[in-house]
C-alpha cells in the first residue's frame, strides 16, 4: 500500500536514511540532508515545517511542503510542493519536484509519487503545476508524461511541462 506522508518534526531515522540515499543535488534537485548529521536533519525538520507554513522564509523564496512516498510503511521517494511560482523557478525545477532513493528506482514509486503530489497540489488549491526537467533525465521525463502533463517549452538544457 502506498500513500503521501506530510513531513513532519516527528520523523525519524526511516527518512533521514531515505534522504542518504538521494543525491544531494540530483537532476537539479536539492536534498540538502545528504550531507547532514543526525542531529541537523531534526533542526532541518523544524526549518521545513515552518516552510510549509509560509514562515521564516528566506528572502526571494515561497513556502514549500515536503511529502515522502510511503510503500509498506517504508519511505521511498522525497517530494515538494511549492506554495507559488517564481521568476526563478519558471526557469528551474518548477513549483512541484520529486527524487527517488537509489534504494527504489525503477519499481514505478515516481509514477505514483508525482499522481500523489499533484493530487495534493489540487488539494492545496495551487492552479498552475509547472515542472522542468533536465534534458539527459528521460526517467522523470516519462514520469512526468505517465501523469498527464504536456510539454509546453524547452532550451538547450531543460524540458518544461504543465498539468
Amino acid at each position: 500500500m502506498e500513500y503521501l506522508r506530510q513531513l513532519s518534526v516527528s520523523d525519524g531515522l526511516d527518512v533521514y536514511n531515505l534522504l542518504q540515499h538521494i543525491g544531494e543535488e540530483e537532476n537539479a534537485f536539492k536534498n540538502p540532508v545528504k550531507k547532514m548529521s543526525y542531529e541537523e536533519f531534526k533542526q532541518w525538520l523544524v526549518q521545513q515545517e515552518a516552510w510549509s507554513r509560509n514562515e521564516n522564509l528566506p528572502d526571494g523564496c515561497v513556502g514549500q511542503t515536503c511529502f515522502w512516498l510511503i510503500v509498506d510503511n517504508i519511505p521511498v521517494c522525497f517530494g515538494k510542493i511549492r506554495h507559488a511560482l517564481t521568476s526563478q523557478s519558471r526557469l528551474i525545477g518548477g513549483n512541484i519536484g520529486y527524487a527517488v532513493s537509489s534504494l527504489y528506482r525503477g519499481k514505478g514509486y515516481g509514477t505514483i509519487l508525482l499522481h500523489k503530489l499533484l493530487e495534493k497540489a489540487n488539494e492545496m488549491k495551487i492552479e498552475e503545476k509547472f515542472l522542468t526537467v533536465e534534458k539527459y533525465n528521460y526517467a522523470s521525463k516519462r514520469v512526468i508524461e505517465k501523469n498527464g502533463g504536456k510539454m509546453v517549452s524547452e532550451n538547450d538544457y531543460r524540458w518544461s511541462f504543465r498539468f
